[in-house]
């Protein structure tokens, strides 16, 4: 059986983006775990189930089709599920066909944080 997890997972290459998402999150105790590539993420997650989920759009991968993956794991079905995307209709409308939530760059706080409420 996976591990429950306090912590928001969060796969991104992007280190100044890992480097706010710990910054904003430590202050509400919610710690982050994080990896550079989406097969480290997905094999974390077959012993682990986190809070949240969060997937940037600079991933090794395209970042939907790793979302849909998820998506197909029963365990994870509820968890929150949110792609960093540009804003681009094009990035939503795919959003929307995975069941993913998607937070328009510039990531603010504000964003983040209702993310992790809305779930």
């Amino acid at each position: 059986m996976a591990a429950l997890s306090d912590a928001l997972l969060f796969m991104s290459r992007n280190e100044a983006l890992r480097a706010y998402l710990e910054l904003v999150l430590m202050e509400k105790g919610i710690p982050v775990v994080y990896f550079d590539s989406a097969r480290e993420g997905l094999f974390w997650l077959v012993d682990h189930t986190p809070r949240a989920i969060l997937l940037d759009t600079d991933l090794d991968v395209d970042p939907f089709a790793v979302a849909s993956r998820i998506r197909h794991v029963r365990r994870l079905k509820d968890i929150p599920l949110g792609v960093i995307i540009e804003p681009q209709e094009k990035l939503r409308t795919t959003a929307e066909v995975v069941r993913v939530r998607p937070l328009e760059k510039p990531l603010t706080r504000e964003k983040l944080l209702g993310f992790l409420q809305a779930g």
